[in-house]
């Protein structure tokens, strides 16, 4: 039997950040997710699809904000999709063990005039507290339906779509929105004259009256620019810069204050009729770990256990399923070798495409480890207490601690979200100083080369503990540039440190696949796309223009006379007196210009090159392998390529998010190209020149 659709309800998913709308988000969709970024704006976009009792209702989960007001990317993408799109219904996600904070959005949101239903999240957190909520009174109070949810557990799942049938169903009835923040009879008779001037004009009478008034009132910038535009701008604004002198001089304040403390106001009564003491403050779990985890002298050491285990369990559980995955390319290799007589196709194929991106491919299972592990940590409310703990330290080195969570993102993710996470920075300095160093993190694209270098030179029991000391060389070259660009070029005085820590949960196994699998598919992706295309011209690049066979020389010496003579050989001719004081040939030296692109691609370009040189195409054996058999590396040139890795400019992507970021500057553009670069280039000097000195790792 096909059910037929009734029609389609559009609902949007707002909420402080670690309110869990995301838990809940995902609950409510499954599988149905679909993520991108909203037209003209980096800000992440995600939609859901769910089929309820005939019903297709759309799920659009609004990035995580405090309020409405167009200050932040978040905010103006949160508001602009209310105002434009004016969903059905508005779900407002509020964390129910810290009303007071979140409820400052929902007079915001009550504002806009559409049907609001109001989750209240972690509600057995409350419990915990000793509290309890009286929802029905809390229903009848403010005019909208109030549901209960332990996110993560799923309970309130059901009664959050029953509810939203039940307002959609009854449109235009008492389930409208009832309340109403009562900002006292001077305001109300100001924002009564300024509407009476905002309806005479078609195109501001689209929003909502006592939204576009108040936010006027509280000088939003994007609605003042709105109001230049109208015909009648001279007579609002001339009621505006009244109204507003009028109310400053009633209350001894400004506009904006003044409504912020009614706003309070009326949260503080809400608050007070609706919160019960449940009897004595029950165990509570966050306060007793907290105990341990921020102290001064346990939190940094929790913090690197903390990450080591990341590390441990990274390569531990990967480590047999990217041996396994490695004989198995092997051996479809060979078989494809097999099936495809010798030529330029077998070539292009087995060399080229097969060559570059089972490099890559074979270390996906590194990745969706570390993911996963990232992911607990993330869903359990610990990175934000890390970045607590990082912010003493942090700012002996001209960081901010909140530059803790973007140098996470970018450690196993991508520098790309980093840098765009430097936005809840406040300060311009801040930010650009920590999106100059997010670049030396061991993101995603540069784990799996270290991964492959490391295991080519190095036994297995000592590879976690050179895997850490990489990640805390990060960290140490990080902070070093960061102290350097404090004192120097970015010396105003940095801002302080406030954020709200979120109790702790347990991470659903659903909801740590959903995180897992959303990012290691980007990762795929990539193998599927541009790593094919730079594999194929990596390929044409050693393969092209072709030479006459010498019958007296070997197949060896052939093979090694097209790469020299080729077009990427005759480019390494070129660049080999430069990358040979650091332990490079020009083979390597390719494969570092194919990682501006994406460092992924140093992999693949590598993975190429060792298939063409291959003069046993029957034998197909892992780009591991064949790294540690060839007696032009060493132990110690893997370290300098490595250090090289970590420090030289970031990919393509990065470099062009970072411009943007950064105010479409050219000069801390060119800062973070070539001062990458020779820094990258004299560390990786200065390890080779000084290994080889000690004749440490010939």
């Amino acid at each position: 039997m096909v059910d037929i659709v009734k029609d389609n309800i559009v609902v949007a998913l707002a909420g402080n950040p670690n309110c869990g709308k995301s838990t809940i988000f995902n609950a409510l969709t499954g599988s149905t997710q679909r993520v991108g970024n909203y037209p003209g704006i980096t800000v992440e976009k995600k939609e859901g699809l769910k089929n309820y009792k005939g019903y297709s209702i759309s799920f659009i989960d609004l990035p995580g904000t405090y309020s409405l007001s167009a200050y932040s990317d978040e905010e103006i993408v949160a508001r602009d999709f209310l105002l434009s799109d004016e969903p059905d219904v508005i779900i407002d996600v509020i964390d129910a063990s810290n009303m007071e904070r979140n409820l400052y959005l929902f007079t915001q949101i009550i504002e806009l005039k559409i049907p609001v239903i109001i989750v209240l999240n972690m509600i057995d957190i409350l419990f915990l507290h000793g509290e309890s909520i009286n929802q029905k009174e809390m229903s009848k109070l403010l005019g909208v339906s109030v549901v209960a949810t332990v996110a993560n557990k799923g309970t309130g799942i059901c009664d959050i779509l029953c509810s939203i049938l039940d307002i959609y169903e009854n449109k235009g009835s008492k389930k409208q929105v009832k309340a109403k923040v009562n900002y006292g009879e001077i305001i109300e008779n100001e924002i009564y004259k300024l509407e009476v001037l905002v309806s005479k004009n078609c195109k501001l009478s689209k929003f909502s009256k006592s939204w576009l008034t108040l936010r006027l009132l509280e000088n939003e910038p994007s609605i003042l620019e709105l109001v230049s535009n109208a015909y009648n701008k001279v007579e609002i604004l001339c009621q505006l810069k009244k109204s507003k002198d009028y109310i400053k001089r009633c209350f001894h304040e400004n506009a904006e204050t003044v409504m912020i403390d009614k706003r309070y106001s009326f949260i503080n009564d809400v608050v007070k009729i609706v919160i019960k003491k449940n009897g004595q403050k029950k165990f509570d779990v966050t306060e007793i770990i907290d105990n341990f985890v921020l102290n001064k002298y346990f939190g940094f050491p929790i913090f690197v256990v903390v990450m080591y285990i990341i590390f441990k369990f990274t390569f531990i559980f990967s480590n047999p399923v990217v041996n396994f995955l490695g004989k198995i390319f092997e051996w479809f290799g060979s078989i494809v070798s097999n099936i495809i007589p010798n030529g330029p196709v077998q070539s292009l194929i087995v060399d080229g495409i097969f060559g570059g991106v089972c490099g890559v491919l074979g270390f996906f299972p590194l990745i969706l480890f570390m993911f996963f592990a990232i992911a607990f940590f993330e869903d359990s409310g610990y990175m934000p207490r890390a970045a607590f703990v990082m912010n003493k330290i942090m700012n002996r080195f001209g960081l901010h601690g909140k530059s803790f969570l973007p140098l996470m993102l970018s450690t196993n993710g991508c520098a790309v979200p980093g840098i765009l996470a430097t936005r809840t920075l406040d300060s311009k300095r801040d930010r650009l100083i920590t999106m100059f160093v997010v670049s030396f993190m061991i993101c995603g694209a540069k784990l799996p080369v270290f991964a492959l270098i490391i295991s080519a030179f190095f036994p297995v029991k000592y590879q976690v503990a050179i895997m850490f000391f990489m990640y805390i060389l990060s960290i140490v070259i990080a902070l070093s540039v960061a102290k350097l660009l404090s004192v120097t070029v970015l010396t105003e005085e940095e801002s302080h440190f406030v954020m709200e820590l979120p109790h702790y949960h347990i991470p659903t196994l659903k909801g740590l696949f959903f995180k897992t699998w959303e990012r290691g598919w980007l990762y795929v992706k990539k193998c599927g796309t541009i790593i094919v295309f730079i594999s194929i011209l990596i390929w044409v690049l050693f393969g092209y223009p072709k030479i006459s066979m010498n019958e007296n020389l070997s197949k060896i010496e052939n093979i090694s006379l097209q790469m020299q003579y080729s077009i990427a050989g005759r480019i390494g001719k070129i660049v080999d007196p430069l990358f040979k004081p650091i332990g490079m040939d020009g083979n390597r030296a390719i494969a570092l210009i194919a990682g501006f692109a994406a460092k992924e691609l140093i992999i693949s370009t590598l993975g190429t090159i060792y298939s063409i040189e291959n003069v046993d195409s029957k034998n197909v054996q892992s780009l591991k392998n064949k790294i540690s058999l060839d007696k032009s590396w060493s132990p110690l040139k893997g370290i300098t390529f490595l250090i090289f890795c970590l420090i030289y400019v970031p990919c393509i992507a990065s470099v062009i998010v970072f411009f943007k970021e950064a105010g479409s500057s050219y000069k801390w553009l060119i800062i973070l190209i070539l001062g990458n670069t020779i820094f990258a280039w004299l560390a990786s000097c200065i390890v080779f020149q000084f290994g080889k000195l000690l004749k440490i790792g010939m």
